[in-house]
């Protein structure tokens, strides 16, 4: 089973978002991901993000947004994260977004991209959780978080 630790790298998560549109903020976090080695075609991978509608809501204050590509154009699981401490105004949101994570997903690893995906929102619907999230200091803090949270499901 793919975990969120075996996918995302800290040098993926950006914990200081600045964008203040949903196109800007979704190429930002996506560009994190343009050297690793795991992207075989970062243009096409970018397109496949902007294709679906990417926002869940997470709980009632407020919506993660996941923009995701199933695709050929990486050979593994990848992911990165952007956090905006005064969120996003997207349009088809009802609240502002502060949390983007963007996947790569290989056609073949649709069940353990739905599974990410669970895990994701069933994290942020506790607000410990999100709250630990948002005071996180640094990459290595964020992610020992998110996976340790990850591991209580």
């Amino acid at each position: 089973m793919i975990t969120i630790g075996d996918i995302l790298r800290k040098r993926h998560i950006d914990l200081d978002l600045k964008p203040t549109s949903q196109e800007e903020a979704i190429f930002q976090v996506a560009s994190l991901l343009k050297e690793d080695e795991r992207v075989l075609d970062w243009n096409k991978f970018y397109d496949g993000l902007k294709s679906k509608n990417p926002c869940v809501a997470a709980g009632s204050e407020f919506e993660i947004c996941i923009p995701h590509a199933r695709t050929d154009a990486v050979s593994s699981m990848i992911m990165s994260i952007g956090r905006s401490a005064d969120g996003i105004k997207f349009p088809n949101s009802k609240d502002r977004i502060h949390y983007i994570f963007v996947i790569g997903v290989p056609i073949a690893l649709a069940a353990d991209y739905l599974r990410i995906i669970g895990a994701l929102a069933r994290i942020f619907k506790d607000v410990g959780a999100e709250s630990s999230l948002r005071l996180a200091a640094s990459a290595a803090d964020f992610l020992e978080i998110l996976t340790e949270r990850e591991m209580k499901l």
